[in-house]
C-alpha cells in the first residue's frame, strides 16, 4: 500500500488483476495528449500519479505503454474510479481532494494532469501539493487549456464578451491561463520547465467551441441532425488533429499547453 500522510483520510480501490480491457475505457493511440504524454515518461520507471484522473484512462494507457510505471491514480469523484476499478489491472486508485492529496511527500517519480488546473479556484494550492508529492529529479507533465492566451478565439470570445463564459457553464473552467502566466505559476514553486508544446490551433478552437455549443439548450437540434453539418464537424476533427501536429512548437494562437516540469 502507498504511504499516505496522517493528516489526511484517504479510500483506496486496488484493481483486481484479472480485470479486462474495453473499447469504452480506452485511448485511441492517436491521441494527441497521449502520444505527447508518451514521449516524455517513455524512458521513465517508478510510481506514477494522474491527479484528478477520472477513470484514469490516460494512465491506464501509459502503464501498458510502460510496464515500469505502477499507476496510481486520484479523483474527487468516486463514480469514475469505479469505473476504473472495473477495468485497470494493476492500478492503485484513491479518493482525494487535489488541494489535500493524502500521499506522503516525495512519493512519486512522475506526476500528470490532464485538463484539470483549470478547475481550480486556487490552482497554486493544487500545484503546492504537486511539487510536495513528486520526488527530487521528478517529473511533472500536465495538458493545459489557456483560454487567456492572446490572439485565440477563445481570448477574442473573453475580449468582446460573446458568450465568454461558455466553457465555464458547460465543463466549469474558472481559469483563464496563458501560456506565460502558467509557466510562471510553475517556477513560483520551483518547477524547472524542460519543455513545452501546443495543440488547439485555430480550427481545433473552433471545434471546442461548437462542440461545447452543441451540448447547450440553444442549440438547434435540425443542425445537430443535418448531415451536412456532420460532415463538416467530422472534417473540422480531421483537420484539427492535422493543425496541431503539425504546429506543435508553435505557441501563436494555440489554446493547449503541453508542459514538462522537474523538480530539481
Amino acid at each position: 500500500m502507498l504511504p499516505s500522510t496522517s493528516s489526511h483520510t484517504r479510500q483506496e480501490l486496488r484493481s483486481a488483476p484479472n480485470s479486462s480491457w474495453t473499447p469504452a475505457d480506452s485511448v485511441d493511440p492517436r491521441n494527441l495528449v497521449l502520444k505527447r504524454a508518451l514521449a516524455e515518461l517513455a524512458a521513465r520507471q517508478g510510481r506514477a500519479l494522474e491527479v484528478g484522473a477520472g477513470t484514469a484512462r490516460f494512465l491506464r494507457a501509459l502503464c501498458r505503454a510502460n510496464p515500469l510505471i505502477e499507476g496510481h491514480a486520484c479523483d474527487f469523484a468516486r463514480a469514475g474510479l469505479r469505473d476504473a476499478h472495473r477495468s485497470a489491472p494493476g492500478l492503485l486508485l484513491t479518493q482525494a481532494n487535489f488541494t489535500a492529496l493524502p500521499y506522503r511527500d516525495a512519493s512519486f517519480d512522475s506526476v500528470l494532469v490532464f485538463d484539470v488546473l483549470e478547475h481550480l479556484p486556487d490552482p497554486r494550492a493544487g500545484i503546492r501539493e504537486l511539487w510536495r508529492v513528486l520526488a527530487p529529479g521528478g517529473l511533472l507533465h500536465a495538458l493545459v487549456p489557456c483560454e487567456g492566451q492572446p490572439l485565440t478565439l477563445h481570448w477574442l470570445m473573453w475580449k468582446t464578451d460573446i458568450r465568454a463564459d461558455l466553457k465555464e457553464r458547460r465543463v466549469g473552467h474558472v481559469q483563464r491561463f496563458t501560456h506565460r502566466s502558467l509557466q510562471r505559476l510553475l517556477e513560483q514553486d520551483g518547477f524547472r520547465t524542460r519543455r513545452m508544446s501546443y495543440s488547439m490551433h485555430p480550427i481545433g478552437q473552433i471545434k471546442d467551441i461548437l462542440m461545447h455549443y452543441e451540448e447547450g439548450p440553444e442549440f438547434p437540434g435540425w443542425l445537430q441532425r443535418n448531415l451536412l453539418y456532420r460532415g463538416i464537424s467530422l472534417a473540422l476533427w480531421a483537420l484539427a488533429y492535422v493543425e496541431s501536429t503539425l504546429l506543435q512548437r508553435v505557441s501563436l494562437s494555440a489554446v493547449a499547453l503541453h508542459v514538462t516540469a522537474e523538480k530539481p
